[in-house]
C-alpha cells in the first residue's frame, strides 16, 4: 500500500532532520573539543609559562639575597632569601601540578630536586655563617652554582615544552574549526539537494497522477466512462482513482438507466397512445357507426388507456418526489394481516387466470399495528405479490406471511414464489430504477419503477426491503417494518 502524502511529507522532513542533528551533533562535539582545548591553554598551559617565568625571575633573586647575605652577613638580606624561598616552594608545586606530560612532570620535579639541593647547600653555609665562621663565596658559588643552574636549564626546558604544546593545540583548534566548517558545508549542501529531491519527487508524483486524472475527466466530458487503471502514487491520489473508477462506473450505469428510462417510457407512453389513436381512428371514420355495442367497447378501450397512461405518469412524478425527499405520506395505524389480505383479495383474479395459488399464511400470535401510509403500503404489496405472480409459472404457488421479532418491536412480512429465481450478483440490481435483468432462462427480469417505489416507500416507513433468492428456484421478497408505539 502506498504512502499517504502526510507521511511521505513526515519522512522527507524527518530525513533532513536527522541529517541536521547529525550535522549539529558533530559541530557541538567539536565545539566542545575546541572549547576545552581552549579552557586547558588558559588554565593550565599559559599558567604553567607565567608560573615558569615567576620561578626564573624567583631563582635570581634568591641568589643575589644569598650572595649579599653571605658578603654582609645583613639578616635582612637572610630574611628575604627565606621569603623567596617560601614563594618559590609554593610555585614549584603548583608547577608540578600544571604539568600534562610526564616529560614536563620530570623536568619539573628535577628542577625542584636542584632548587632543593641548592637550598641544602645555602642553609649548610649559613648555619656556619651564624656562628661566625668566614664564608668563602666562590667556593659557595662552585659548589651550589651548578644546582642553581640545572634548576634554570629545566625550568627553561619545561616552558618550552609547554609552549610547543599550546602551539599544537591551537593548530588542532584551527584544524577542528576548518573541519567544522568544510562539514557545515557540505552537509548544508547535501541537505538542500535532498529536501528538493524529496520535494521534487512528491511534487511529480502528484501532478502526474493529477495530470492522468485531468485527461480521464476530459474523455468522461466526452461521454466515455471507461476506467483508469489504478495509479501507482501517494495513498490519496491510489484512492481518488478508485473512487474515480466507481464514479466512471455509475455514470455509466447512470447512462444506461437514462437509455433504459428512455425505452420504458417509450414503451409506456407509445403502447397505450397506439390503442388511443387506432381507436379514435376507427371512431372518426365512422366505423361500427351502425354496432353502438362495438363503439362502447372502443371508448372503454380509450378509457382504460388513458387510465393506463396516466397511471404511468403518476408513478414518475411520484419517483421524482421520492428521489428529492419531497414526498408526503399520510400514517395511520393500520393491522398489517387486514393490509395484506386487502391487497391478495384485490390480486386474486389475477393468480386465478394464471392458475397460480395466491395464500396468505397467517401469523400464529396477535401482531402488533403499524403505523403506515396504508395506501402506499398497499402500492407496496400489489407490486411484490404482482411481480411474483407475473414471473410465477403456471400452476405455481406464491405465499405471503408475516410476524414479528425483537420481542413485537419489528414485523417482519415476506412474498415468496417458486418462479425462476434471480442470481446472486443481481440481487440488489432489482431494486434500481428502470433495471432489467437478462437471465440464462430467457426471461426478462425487473419491473421498471415499481421495486424501486417500493424501496423508497418502505424506507420512508423506517423499513428495509431486500431479495432472497435460489436461482431457478424461486425468490423470496423480505420487508421490515417499525411496529407502531
Amino acid at each position: 500500500m502506498g504512502l499517504t502524502l502526510f507521511k511521505r511529507l513526515v519522512i522527507g522532513n524527518i530525513i533532513i532532520l536527522l541529517f541536521i542533528f547529525a550535522l549539529g551533533s558533530f559541530v557541538v562535539f567539536r565545539l566542545n573539543v575546541v572549547q576545552k582545548m581552549t579552557q586547558e591553554i588558559v588554565a593550565k598551559n599559559q599558567q604553567s609559562i607565567l608560573f615558569g617565568d615567576r620561578l626564573l625571575d624567583s631563582l635570581s633573586s634568591l641568589a643575589k639575597f644569598g650572595e649579599k647575605y653571605f658578603v654582609s652577613r645583613d639578616i635582612n638580606y637572610y630574611n628575604r632569601f627565606t621569603s623567596v624561598k617560601t614563594e618559590l616552594e609554593t610555585e614549584f608545586q603548583a608547577v608540578i601540578n600544571l604539568m600534562e606530560t610526564d616529560e614536563q612532570k620530570e623536568l619539573s620535579i628535577e628542577a625542584f630536586d636542584s632548587f632543593t639541593g641548592y637550598l641544602k647547600r645555602f642553609e649548610e653555609k649559613a648555619d656556619l655563617s651564624i656562628v661566625g665562621e668566614t664564608i668563602d663565596i666562590d667556593l659557595f658559588l662552585e659548589e651550589a652554582g651548578p644546582l642553581l643552574k640545572v634548576t634554570v636549564m629545566n625550568l627553561k626546558k619545561m616552558t618550552a615544552i609547554t609552549r610547543s604544546i599550546i602551539a599544537d593545540k591551537l593548530n588542532r583548534s584551527s584544524q577542528m574549526s576548518s573541519q567544522i566548517r568544510l562539514v557545515t558545508g557540505i552537509t548544508t549542501v547535501f541537505a538542500l539537494f535532498l529536501g528538493m529531491l524529496i520535494t521534487t519527487f512528491n511534487t511529480r508524483s502528484i501532478t502526474k497522477s493529477v495530470t492522468r486524472l485531468q485527461q480521464k475527466t476530459k474523455e468522461i466530458a466526452r461521454g466515455h466512462f471507461e476506467e483508469i487503471q489504478t495509479i501507482k502514487g501517494p495513498k490519496e491520489i491510489q484512492d481518488l482513482s478508485v473512487h474515480f473508477n466507481t464514479m466512471c462506473r455509475r455514470l455509466k450505469e447512470l447512462d444506461s438507466l437514462k437509455a433504459d428510462f428512455v425505452s420504458h417510457v417509450s414503451h409506456e407512453l407509445r403502447t397505450p397512445v397506439t390503442s388511443i389513436k387506432g381507436a379514435s381512428t376507427i371512431l372518426s371514420k365512422g366505423f361500427y357507426a351502425d354496432n353502438p355495442e362495438k363503439q362502447r367497447e372502443l371508448f372503454l378501450l380509450i378509457h382504460g388507456e388513458c387510465d393506463r397512461l396516466l397511471y404511468s405518469v403518476m408513478r414518475i412524478l411520484d419517483y421524482s418526489k421520492m428521489e428529492a425527499k419531497q414526498m408526503e405520506y399520510r400514517y395511520i395505524r393500520r393491522s398489517l394481516p387486514v393490509v395484506i389480505r386487502k391487497s391478495i383479495l384485490k390480486l386474486a383474479p389475477l393468480s386465478g387466470e394464471k392458475q397460480i395459488d395466491l395464500e396468505f399464511s397467517p401469523p400464529q400470535e396477535d401482531l402488533p399495528d403499524v403505523c403506515i401510509d396504508e395506501d402506499r403500503i398497499l402500492e407496496v404489496l400489489n407490486n411484490l405479490i404482482g411481480n411474483a405472480l407475473k414471473f410465477t409459472p403456471k400452476k405455481g404457488k406464491v405465499v405471503v406471511s408475516c410476524f414479528s421479532v425483537d420481542s413485537g418491536k419489528k414485523l417482519i412480512m415476506t412474498v415468496v414464489d417458486n418462479g425462476p429465481g434471480i442470481k446472486p450478483e443481481h440481487l440488489e440490481k432489482i431494486f434500481y430504477k428502470f433495471k432489467q435483468i437478462d437471465d440464462s432462462l430467457g426471461t426478462r427480469m425487473g419491473t421498471g419503477l415499481g421495486l424501486s417505489i417500493s424501496k423508497h416507500i418502505i424506507k420512508a416507513h423506517g423499513g428495509s426491503i431486500w431479495a432472497e433468492s435460489q436461482y431457478s428456484k424461486g425468490t423470496k421478497i423480505l420487508v421490515t417494518l417499525p411496529a407502531a408505539v
